[in-house]
This record gives structure tokens, sequence and C-alpha cells, in this order.
């Protein structure tokens, strides 16, 4: 008895569920055909385009295979970015749910695979795998809510800089040298500015500075910035 209560603790810990039921595990999880199989469509998106809009019904699950999207509320707010292997439509299982926010394509082609609501709401509710899925993807949407509170609070260039850490983090691109990254193209000034509710005039003088101080690198198309340097510069030395 007692192992058996062990195991469902080890098994059911919120760590382990995180791990195990991961983004990329929830992707695969509605892709696979063996339980409740779905049939998804493969959807191209351009730069600007619309993916989803701010209180509209939420009839399609789009599951992102690559590209990047901008989450904007009341229009000229980014609260998000979304890339590879996000979700977009399953925060709200009740069918006829609208959306609270709008998805905008910002990469110059973005591929979806897109299902009927319907067939996910199905398989999520009706599977114990299902449930930790969106329990997981819920708290990643709470975690995400927090961390955008938190920056929000920063004075003017703390906030650019924990942004820029964010952003170059889970969007950037990789270099050889391991503290530096590219930054996403696909992430302008002025939706840096829509992510950290400052002055675009701002965004550009902090970028300055960081210049001045080798945590950022201008390069043709954009910039590449120090991750180690902007560590340090927010006391978040790992």
């Amino acid at each position: 008895m007692r192992n058996n209560i062990a195991e469902m603790e080890f098994l059911y810990n919120k760590e382990n569920i995180s791990a195990k039921f991961s983004k990329d595990k929830f992707r695969q999880f509605l892709q696979e055909k063996v339980i409740f199989p779905l049939r998804g469509v493969t959807k191209k998106y351009y730069k600007n385009d619309s993916i989803l809009t701010e209180g509209e019904v939420i009839s399609h699950v789009y599951v992102i295979e690559s590209g990047n999207v901008a989450v904007r509320k009341d229009e000229e707010q980014i609260i998000s970015f979304y890339s590879e292997n996000e979700i977009i439509g399953v925060t709200n299982l009740l069918l006829g749910s609208r959306s609270e926010c709008s998805f905008q394509a910002i990469s110059n082609e973005l591929v979806v695979t897109k299902y009927d609501k319907v067939s996910i709401v199905e398989k999520v509710i009706n599977t114990q795998e299902g449930y930790f899925y969106h329990y997981v993807h819920m708290q990643n949407q709470f975690s995400q809510m927090m961390e955008k509170e938190e920056l929000l609070r920063l004075p003017s260039e703390q906030r650019i800089s924990l942004a820029l850490l964010i952003l170059g983090t889970n969007f950037g691109e990789e270099t050889d040298d391991q503290d530096l990254i590219r930054f996403p193209k696909s992430i302008n000034k002025g939706m840096i500015a829509q992510y950290t509710n400052l002055n675009p005039n701002t965004i550009t003088n902090v970028l300055h500075k960081l210049q001045n101080e080798d945590s950022l690198y201008p390069a043709r198309g954009g910039f590449y910035i120090d991750i180690f340097k902007l560590q340090i510069k927010l006391g978040r030395a790992l």
C-alpha cells in the first residue's frame, strides 16, 4: 500500500507532471491517432495575418509548427509571443467560448495545424492524459502572466533588459558562442515597446546604452544579445 502511495505521489507531483506533460508532448498527444484520432489541416499564414481576433468565437485549435505569433490585447498591447509547439485555442474548453486575445503572425511565414475544437475537447476531457496536458498548459499560461506582471513593475532600463533576456532566450537563435543569442528578427522595436508598455524612444535609448555596455551587438537585419551580461545586469546570473 505504501509503495502504491509513494508511486502515485511521484507520478503526480507538480514537477513530474510538468515534465511528463510538456507543451511539445501535448502537441504529440493531439496528433497521435490511437485514441480519439484527430484530422488536422496544415495552413499557412503570412506576416500580419490574423489567426484569431479578440472576442471571436473559438471554433478551431491551432498548433504552431513553425513561425512566431504575437498575442495582443486591445490591439496596442502585446502580452506574449508564441512559437513552435505552442497551442492556440485551448485555454477555455467550453464550446462557444470567445478569445480573450488576438493572435497575429509576425514571422514572414507561419505554419500551423488546424483542428476542429469540438474534436480537441472530446479528446482532452475523455482521457486522463488530456486532463494533465490541459492542466500543464494552464499552469504555463499562469506562469507567463506572472512573469509579465513582474516585468511591468520594473524601472524602464531593467524592464527592457529583462524583456530582451526573456524574448531572446525563448525565441532567439543560438550561436557558436553560448552567451550570444541572435534576437528574433520577427520582434522589432515597436513590438518590444508594446510588450514592455514603454515609449519607442525609450526602447531606442536603452538599446543604445546596452550596446555601449557590450550587452548588445548590432548586426545586419537585427542584433545579438549577450545573455550572460544581461543576467549580471539584472542580478540573475546562473
